[in-house]
């Protein structure tokens, strides 16, 4: 039996390496797999321990920096609640700069 969770924001999928910066600690690299206007959810966080309420900044790249808040860790995964919600312009940015990352590895590795 399928649920239908209605959302107040559409949810792209991604695969955008980036950094997890927090006051004091050694940033975390990251895979964000997840964007909406309002959060984000990243994977590959290794052992690096992250506690609801940590606050941190995910780093995308020189140019975008994205400041949040952990809602949830557990398993190398981690439920990012937005400081500010993203405009579109940033939306399509960030999906911009995932869909440049997947067609250079593809190049890169001759698929």
């Amino acid at each position: 039996m399928s649920v239908l969770t209605i959302r107040a924001y559409k949810r792209y999928a991604t695969r955008l390496p980036v950094r997890l910066r927090r006051d004091g600690r050694k940033a975390a690299k990251g895979l964000l797999i997840e964007l909406s206007q309002q959060g984000a959810r990243i994977s590959n966080l290794g052992r690096t321990r992250y506690e609801a309420g940590d606050q941190i900044v995910i780093v995308a790249s020189a140019e975008i920096e994205i400041e949040g808040t952990i809602r949830w860790a557990h398993d190398g995964l981690a439920g990012v609640r937005l400081d500010r919600s993203l405009h579109l312009p940033e939306m399509r940015d960030l999906l911009e700069l995932n869909r440049r990352e997947q067609s250079g590895a593809d190049r890169r590795y001759g698929t």
